[in-house]
């Protein structure tokens, strides 16, 4: 009777501590647990008593503690505090977490920002305008074309970096040929040099060859020529870069032949400067551009001088960059040579029609002509200073840019040929259009190279040329026309730079 006393004691003072009523259904399984729990604790001595109670009073104050701790955290920042498992510790959130914390925001569409919009940001190299040791327009032009003028020893260095190029990319593409070419003395620095480089390299790959490298690769296969065009570009980057230390600048898809710009280390040992060069993958424009050169700079060396003054010109000011919406070079030498066609002036044209030079009238799957224009003397010894001069002002002036079109395989001056697209230019209300230039590609007739043209580069092309015209006739310094062009600094409220 005493043992059944003390359990009932111990069960009412547990349920004391709980708080609850003892049933009177449950007065025998509460006293079978008691008894139990004495079973389990009388064969114990007195030692082994203390060290469990001293462990059951230290775990009771550190899960004390852990609980205290994450109700604190919880009440500093409760949107970074992760769920609690039943076990007391802490799990990684998940998706649905991550949503639950996070706010819901009204949907927000975001416009394109027109160029004339964006934030002029301060360059690392401060750009400023070349410097002349000649006096006057005559000097200063003499001294830029000798600076200027594509030399024999560039074209060499950039023959030893093509073939640099071909054996790195032997190991990956089979059969790969690669060809250089050399816009302008590379010994010499410029200004926006890492913009529009003066080098261009070819990398000639067969479609073949490029389709299988990709169908080896697990989900990644197309027979789209512009696709396989893409990806053999990013491989040979990106081969260039590992292999032979090249440095990435910048990449152009939005043009008619996608290009990268890559940086050549002077540890190659090939040039004593890091000098930028443009790859491209079965381009033919580079090819183009570097016939045209040679072949007018042979019928007329005023030809030659004015096409690299233009394209100079064209750099300098930022309106050469075809990702952006400007006429590339080789867009800038048909303008050239289509003005040396058909301005009418004493001494004659002082270039004939393409179809009319045997050379080039096989690029573009047309015989040569048998009558010949004939070039006057007096036509080759005209100052390029005043054919720059009537080139701006033909263009910003005489020159219809929505009525007529630069053909230079005819040297038809007339309306747009009915086989030439036309490209229409929607401004930027959305609603109001017309036509842009038209361009005719002579080694391409149904291809308009003036469809690159948006409404702003458009705009600026024509205050470029207006610009250069009007420095010209006020004879001023030639390192005014060619001063790089910068973003206009936008002005605060308060009427000055925000920069």
């Amino acid at each position: 009777m005493t043992l059944f006393a003390a359990a009932e004691a111990a069960a009412a003072s547990l349920c004391d501590v709980f708080k609850k009523p003892l049933a009177p259904a449950n007065n025998n399984t509460m006293i079978m647990l008691v008894l139990a729990a004495l079973c389990l604790v009388v064969p114990l001595d007195l030692t082994q008593l203390i060290f469990a109670c001293l462990g059951a009073g230290c775990y009771y104050c550190v899960q004390k503690l852990q609980r205290s701790f994450n109700q604190q955290e919880k009440k500093k920042s409760p949107s970074l505090a992760l769920p609690v498992n039943r076990r007391g510790g802490q799990r990684f959130p998940d998706s649905r977490d991550v949503r639950r914390a996070t706010p819901k925001r009204s949907p927000v569409t975001k416009k394109p920002t027109p160029p004339s919009e964006l934030s002029v940001q301060t360059p690392v190299v401060p750009v400023v305008a070349p410097k002349f040791q000649g006096v006057g327009l005559e000097a200063e032009m003499k001294e830029l074309l000798e600076q200027i003028m594509p030399t024999a020893e560039s074209q060499r260095g950039v023959d030893r970096l093509a073939e640099a190029i071909r054996f790195m990319l032997s190991s990956t593409i089979s059969e790969v040929e690669v060809t250089g070419f050399a816009s302008s003395d590379l010994s010499r620095g410029r200004a926006n040099g890492v913009a529009v480089p003066d080098v261009d390299i070819v990398i000639n790959v067969s479609p073949a060859v490029m389709a299988s490298k990709l169908a080896q690769r697990p989900g990644k296969s197309t027979t789209d020529p512009r696709m396989l065009q893409k990806w053999a570009l990013r491989l040979c980057a990106d081969k260039l870069v590992s292999v032979g230390g090249f440095k990435f600048r910048r990449s152009g898809f939005r043009g008619n032949e996608p290009k990268m710009t890559l940086l050549v280390p002077a540890e190659l040992g090939i040039f004593n400067q890091a000098v930028p060069i443009d790859i491209a993958v079965n381009a033919v424009a580079p090819l183009h551009s570097a016939a045209l050169l040679t072949e007018c700079g042979n019928a007329n060396p005023r030809a030659k001088e004015l096409l690299l003054l233009v394209r100079r010109w064209a750099k300098d000011r930022g309106i050469c960059h075809s990702p952006k919406g400007h006429f590339s070079p080789y867009v800038w030498s048909l303008l050239t040579i289509y003005f040396l066609q058909v301005k009418e002036r004493e001494e004659g044209p002082l270039l004939p029609p393409l179809q009319e030079l045997e050379a080039i009238s096989t690029l573009f799957k047309c015989s040569a002509t048998k009558e010949k224009t004939v070039i006057k003397d007096s036509a080759k010894a005209l100052s390029p200073v005043k054919l720059l001069q009537e080139f701006m002002h033909f263009y910003s002036s005489e020159f219809k840019w929505t009525k007529q079109a630069v053909c230079v395989r005819s040297s038809a001056n007339g309306s747009v040929p009915l086989t030439l697209p036309i490209h229409i230019i929607l401004h930027d209300d959305g609603v109001t259009t017309e036509p842009g230039p038209s361009v005719e590609d002579p080694f391409e007739p149904t291809s308009n190279l003036g469809n690159c043209m948006n409404a702003w580069s458009f705009q600026r092309m024509k205050s470029e040329l207006a610009r250069a015209s009007e420095l010209l006739s006020a004879d001023v310094s030639l390192s005014k026309l060619l001063e790089p062009w910068t973003p206009d600094t936008p002005a605060t409220p308060d009427g000055n730079s925000e920069f």
